[in-house]
């Protein structure tokens, strides 16, 4: 399964109606990702380690770093300043996965994310200087 769930498609349209999906689905999103690149610290059962997180929506991100996972598991994520949230695997492969957080991020603390630990723009700038 490479796409969003049909449960988080569902649970998204139903929030979040003033949201349109991403006008590129070639590969399975229904949002457009921001570039980050953020430490999270994982839990999957009684096991937790430190993630690198590659990519972010305010319904989920995409990590790295977490060794083999099972579509569905559910999974605990913290992200900096935030507390820790439940997400589900929607893909899994050998180098990372995608998460759907059960509870979406707040705007604010999505954007404050993005621009803490974005790829693009303030940083790009400051490293042609």
């Amino acid at each position: 399964m490479n796409g969003p769930s049909p449960r988080a498609t569902l649970l998204q349209a139903a929030r979040y109606p003033a949201l349109r999906p991403s006008a590129d689905q070639s590969c399975g999103r229904l949002f457009p990702r921001e570039d980050v690149e953020m430490m999270a610290r994982f839990r999957r059962d009684i096991a937790s380690s430190t993630v690198m997180l590659k990519d972010l929506t305010p319904f989920g991100a995409r990590v790295e770093g977490v060794g083999a996972l099972e579509i569905d598991e559910m999974v605990t994520i913290s992200l900096p300043g935030c507390r820790p949230s439940l997400a589900f695997v929607a893909w899994a492969n050998a180098h990372g996965a995608g998460l759907e957080f059960i509870e979406p991020l707040s705007a604010d603390r999505f954007d404050d994310l993005v621009a803490r630990y974005g790829l693009s723009g303030g940083k790009e700038d400051s490293a042609a200087a």
